[in-house]
């Protein structure tokens, strides 16, 4: 039985250290940068195994592993200049109840690559938030991954849309494994839904599902502060996005772990399979859905669909919840 425990053990090293080796092979391809210090640190790495303090090969690996790690940690984030759509980052000051956001995004498009540049500076009185909506955005069929965002509604009828996003540098193109290794920033932005929602029900054609939060106001106002204490964080000290560590998803997973301590192990990646993030949520009921309604017969209903009329963006998207 010990035999088998030791073998099984050190299969699951070895793939871990598989794991990690491709990682740090991704970081000298994805950071160049690294390839000076890392060398420095492997012949040291070397040196050590060859005195006898490394004393086996899957040591030296480690150790090698160890090299590239701490030459991550040491990367600055990327700083830009980025691609106009991250060019600019809201500011949010809150004067008692009265929040005043400078450069809320409100692009209008003729085509996805093709818009106007719009910022504007909207004052919300907090005391009139009556709710707030989960969105996700399925693209190409994708049924493990989507795109997470979060509205909130005034009663005057306005709406807010926060939408985590990758900052890309300008000259890059985004990738997944090169979210790995610090290529491209992390951005909150905080827009109209005729832009952040439009742009994908109308442009690009995507698959957005809109679930209204079973919240009280009192209770999507703690959501919306707790949004623009990651925004203002994240915005004002520039921190880089990471494909699964923070990412999109990484604020509504904080915040359902504040709200269920006791969520199972496994939510642990639900900022990688985030497209379980509404199963949570309708499993703790945070969804608004009708009675015995399942998930599957709620995210059908809560599929807006493609070409909403612009004006009156945001009402005439939830017609389309409505029937």
């Amino acid at each position: 039985m010990l035999r088998i425990l030791s073998i099984t053990a050190q299969f699951l090293e070895d793939v871990l250290l598989a794991m990690v080796l491709l990682w740090s092979l991704g970081l000298l391809v994805y950071q160049p940068v690294c390839i000076i210090p890392v060398a420095v640190l492997a012949a040291v790495a070397v040196w050590l195994w060859r005195s006898g303090r490394a004393r086996t090969v899957r040591g030296w690996l480690w150790g090698c592993f160890l090299v590239c790690a701490c030459a991550y940690l040491l990367l600055p984030n990327p700083r830009g200049p980025w691609q106009t759509p991250w060019a600019r980052t809201p500011h949010c000051t809150l004067d008692g109840n009265i929040l005043t956001i400078q450069d809320l995004r409100d692009f209008r498009y003729t085509t996805v690559d093709d818009y106007e540049t719009r910022y504007t500076t909207q004052t919300y009185d907090l005391s009139t938030l009556v709710g707030a909506d989960f969105a996700e955005c399925r693209w190409d069929g994708h049924e493990a991954i989507c795109h997470t965002m979060m509205s909130f509604a005034f009663a005057d009828g306005r709406h807010i849309v926060f939408s985590v996003e990758t900052r890309v540098p300008e000259g890059e193109e985004q990738t997944a494994l090169g979210g790995l290794y610090k290529r491209y920033g992390l951005a909150y932005l905080i827009g109209t839904e005729a832009d952040i929602f439009a742009l994908r029900t109308n442009y690009r054609h995507e698959d957005l599902y809109i679930y209204p939060l079973d919240a009280t106001p009192q209770e999507a106002l703690a959501v919306l502060l707790g949004m623009l204490e990651y925004a203002t964080e994240t915005n004002e000290n520039g921190n880089h996005y990471n494909t699964v560590t923070a990412n999109c998803s990484a604020p509504y997973v904080a915040m359902l772990h504040r709200a269920v301590p006791d969520l199972p192990v496994k939510s642990l990646l639900l900022p990688i399979h985030n497209s379980s993030i509404a199963e949570v949520f309708y499993n703790h009921d945070f969804l608004q859905h009708r009675e015995n309604e399942t998930l599957p017969a709620l995210r059908a209903r809560s599929k807006v669909g493609y070409d909403i009329p612009l004006q009156n963006y945001s009402q005439n998207l939830r017609r389309r919840l409505q029937k």
